[in-house]
């Protein structure tokens, strides 16, 4: 939709072109809203699926839409709790359209490794980067994903880590721990 309006948009006059422009604007509001009810959800490709096999079709459809190649590499010893698994999902599914939509890169990566007492996640991408400093708290340029990212592991009793992925590109971190 928002290709077709601004397609629309170009086409018009300017006085006419507000009027397209102000519902693509509706249209931004309508989708985050849905995103963040979808963000509420738990996806039901994970009680289908499981988190590996979820994580590697999230991975092929950023590919078919995006064109970002996309690896999963995972190494997990059993099941984990349904909001960990839950957790994990959502956040490389974010991290993921993050790096599609604005990092200008041409690959990304999930590695989801499991050790005794927690479970860690890596989002990598070979893009331009982000400054971690700009998107700190207090900042003001911080997304609302990356917030939601941040909180969601933060009730979990976990880290979240964001930083450049061998100087060039991003990895976004995060360890959650697991009960005993």
């Amino acid at each position: 939709m928002h290709f077709a309006l601004a397609d629309v948009a170009r086409q018009l006059p300017d006085e006419r072109a507000k009027d397209i422009n102000a519902a693509r604007g509706l249209l931004d509001q309508i989708e985050q809203r849905l995103r963040n009810l979808a963000h509420e959800l738990r996806p039901p490709i994970l009680d289908d699926l499981g988190l590996v096999p979820a994580l590697e079709f999230l991975a092929d459809s950023v590919e078919k839409r995006w064109g970002l190649p996309v690896t999963v590499e995972a190494s997990l010893r059993g099941d984990l709790a349904a909001t960990v698994e839950a957790t994990l999902y959502r956040i490389a599914q974010e991290a993921l359209t993050n790096a599609a939509r604005h990092s200008k890169g041409t690959r990304a990566e999930v590695i989801v490794t499991q050790a005794a007492h927690a479970v860690v996640c890596s989002i990598r991408d070979d893009g331009i980067g982000v400054d971690a400093a700009a998107v700190a708290p207090g900042k003001g340029g911080r997304g609302l994903g990356l917030v939601e990212t941040h909180e969601r592991v933060a009730a979990l009793g976990g880290v979240f880590r964001l930083g450049t992925n061998n100087g060039r590109g991003t990895d976004l971190t995060v360890e959650i721990p697991l009960e005993s």
